[in-house]
């Protein structure tokens, strides 16, 4: 049973890099930094609800610092950890002590991943200019959270993990 736990770890490590890299590809219709869909929350939210929230919360760091080591750099992994850790705490608490549906769960997580992210862009940066995105950013967040929200609520119903009990 561990040996198929780690398996699936795996790969689902793996298909969150590999959305995470999708998502980079895909153009915005608003071209400003820090806007995307989000592919890769799609497996951690899948884990948060179909896993412990230790292996959700090691899949969902282990995504963020390779694909930072992979395509971002440190300032990359500085902003995407920050948000990162917010959302999945937001998420975690929202999914263990509350009973909201999925979607909510999402918007949250995706909002929370922005303030993470300008967090440390106004420690970095001008105040200015994050006064200036935020808005932006966190309509974005709130729309692609949604959308994230659907999805998973879909695949969390469909998919089926090989360590579920037949």
């Amino acid at each position: 049973m561990k040996t198929q736990r780690t398996a699936t770890d795996g790969v689902l490590l793996a298909l969150a890099l590999i959305l995470g890299f999708v998502d980079s590809l895909i153009p915005m219709p608003i071209p400003i930094a820090g806007i995307k869909l989000g592919l890769a929350n799609l497996v951690v939210i899948f884990a948060l609800y179909r896993m412990s929230p230790t292996e959700a919360a090691v899949i969902s760091a282990a995504r963020v610092i390779l694909s930072g080591l992979m395509f971002a750099g440190m300032s990359g992994i500085m902003y995407s950890l920050a948000g990162a850790v917010l959302s999945f705490t937001v998420m975690q608490i929202l999914r263990s002590f509350t009973d909201y549906h999925v979607i909510v769960v999402s918007v949250c997580g995706s909002i929370a991943h922005i303030l993470g992210q300008l967090i440390v862009a106004g420690m970095l940066t001008s105040m200015a200019i994050v006064r200036y995105y935020a808005p932006i950013l966190l309509l974005s967040a709130l729309i692609t959270g949604i959308i994230i929200g659907m999805l998973s609520n879909i695949l969390i119903g469909r998919i089926k993990l090989p360590t579920d009990s037949a």
